[in-house]
């Protein structure tokens, strides 16, 4: 969409700074810049890939202040951040609960008689500072859909390399009828709002990743951890399953880099544009 282009992924540079702007000691911004750093080698640890583990441990002091002093001057660690975005997505979503309970009881209703298996289904993904949650969603899938795609990606050479390029299949055999048409609709991620409202996720933010994609991000991931996954995003009103994993992970970076709260609303009109007409929904 114009205005919101498709960036592609790149290392992009970080600041300088001076060797000594932080090295002081007392300082209190030296000690924050430190807790960062500490965190920063404490989530390379966990990430999945044995290249990514040696380059983790092969950085030296040095680049580990300049990661972690650009994680540090990022708007997200800012107060309207931890804040006043916190308190825009309480307001919001308690101003659409009147609409957004008949809906989600008429949603559930529809799951529970359309095929056999729980209502709601949840996974563990990755939210601010690496810490996991569990992200909640109507079940769109059949109740056996791991043992489905397991079977058709054995089975289906091209399928595979669009599963291994993106981790999402167009013609996905593990989707329900009825889930097509609530992934159409964005209705699936009605139960998110309960995510939103427990801290764990954002209305806007990065696309919630599961573990296994920490590798993928890359140098990336230090940005990603340093907000909070959103039920929509830049990603979802630039193409969404549309889009390249390359390009889905640029634009989280792009969004945290530039993130400001006149950003978020333009995001949250356009995701409703977007919703209504079903582009890139899979």
């Amino acid at each position: 969409m114009a205005g919101l282009p498709i960036a592609e992924h790149r290392s992009m540079p970080l600041p300088e700074y001076p060797g000594d702007a932080f090295n002081t000691a007392g300082s209190r911004e030296g000690q924050q810049v430190t807790s960062v750093a500490a965190l920063l080698r404490k989530s390379a640890t966990v990430l999945c890939s044995p290249d990514l583990q040696q380059s983790a441990g092969a950085w030296n002091g040095a680049e580990w202040e300049q990661i972690s002093l650009a994680v540090h001057r990022l708007s997200t660690n800012g107060v309207h951040y931890r804040w006043v975005k916190r308190l825009l997505d309480i307001l919001i979503v308690c101003s659409f609960l009147p609409c957004l309970l008949p809906l989600l009881l008429i949603v559930a209703v529809i799951v529970r008689i359309s095929s056999p298996g729980p209502i709601l289904y949840r996974q563990r993904r990755i939210g601010r500072f690496g810490r996991e949650f569990e992200l909640w969603k109507f079940r769109s899938m059949y109740v056996d859909s791991d043992e489905i795609l397991r079977n058709h990606l054995q089975i289906n050479d091209e399928a595979a390399r669009e599963w291994a390029q993106s981790r999402k299949l167009k013609m996905d055999p593990r989707v329900t009828r009825l889930g097509n048409l609530l992934r159409r609709a964005s209705l699936d991620e009605l139960p998110q709002f309960i995510n939103v409202l427990a801290g764990d996720m954002s209305l806007v933010g990065p696309r919630p990743i599961v573990s296994a994609e920490k590798a993928q991000y890359r140098d990336a991931y230090f940005f990603y951890a340093s907000a909070r996954p959103g039920l929509t995003g830049l990603w979802q009103v630039s193409g969404r399953s549309n889009l390249t994993y390359h390009q889905r992970v640029a634009l989280d970076e792009e969004y945290i880099r530039g993130w400001n709260l006149a950003l978020d609303i333009q995001i949250l009109w356009r995701t409703a544009r977007v919703v209504c007409q079903s582009k890139g929904a899979v």
